[in-house]
């Protein structure tokens, strides 16, 4: 699974361990905003921490507050840069360490980065809203086919990249090409509509009263994000417990095929 940068090496995943419990949670703006600055609290190169990294070195920077998304819920990190004066360093992967540890990995452009700087960390807003857009679709995607298909369907796991997503269901028989486009007319109505998208942040017990779908498996805190979009006669077309980023608006996610 590639997802997972464990390297099964235990030293290795010891390390965080140990660094979340010196650090803390990330706090993670990524909801808000797509920049923000930080403060450099953690740097690593060769999975060993060390005080400063330079020109060209691969590495890994954790701050203590980030816009940028870690990989999690199918849904891929964010890419982008984080700089200061200098200082370039730029993103290509962030992963979330022990649930809320965010770690951004990338490669030193120029100058180089101390333990305690002070840095703007900046994500690639066109790939994110691309990525927004895609992890919406998989939430209309998911009722219509429950709609069509039947209410057994649930998610079994999900993709979502810039460029396009997937989505694992269970079924019994292969999908009909008749029911294919009912899926899509479905989908499509909602995003025709142009509807706002609404976010709202409950307990668990609180979600699944509101006939949000949990899915089997994920484990959920304390609070949850609880994402409702498409308009259908009073209610909600589609209702999820979902921790990704997603449009504002239906209209943003554009024609589904």
């Amino acid at each position: 699974k590639k997802n997972w940068k464990g390297s099964g090496d235990s030293s290795v995943d010891e390390i965080w361990f140990e660094i979340k419990d010196r650090l803390g949670a990330t706090d993670f703006l990524g909801y808000e905003t797509n920049k923000a600055e930080g403060v450099v609290l953690s740097l690593l190169k060769n999975n060993k921490e060390v005080k400063q990294l330079k020109e060209n070195d691969e590495g890994t920077i954790i701050t203590n507050q980030t816009p940028f998304y870690g990989e999690s819920g199918g849904q891929v990190g964010d890419t982008g840069k984080i700089f200061s004066g200098n200082f370039k360093f730029e993103v290509n992967d962030v992963q979330k360490k022990l649930g809320d540890l965010f770690v951004h990995y990338g490669k030193v452009k120029s100058g180089s980065i101390k333990i305690n700087d002070a840095v703007e960390l900046k994500i690639d807003i066109e790939r994110r809203d691309n990525i927004k857009a895609y992890h919406s679709a998989t939430h209309l995607l998911h009722e219509s086919l429950r709609r069509v298909l039947g209410t057994h369907v649930t998610q079994k796991g999900s993709l979502v990249e810039a460029d396009r997503l997937r989505f694992d269901f269970s079924h019994m028989k292969p999908v009909s090409s008749e029911e294919i486009e009912k899926i899509e007319e479905y989908v499509n109505s909602m995003v025709e509509k142009k509807t706002d998208v609404k976010t709202r942040i409950m307990t668990p017990k609180e979600a699944v009263n509101n006939g949000a779908l949990a899915l089997f498996g994920e484990k959920y805190g304390d609070e949850v994000r609880v994402l409702s979009m498409g308009h259908e006669s009073a209610k909600y077309f589609s209702t999820e417990l979902c921790g990704g980023t997603h449009v504002k608006n239906t209209g943003n996610i554009g024609k589904f095929k």
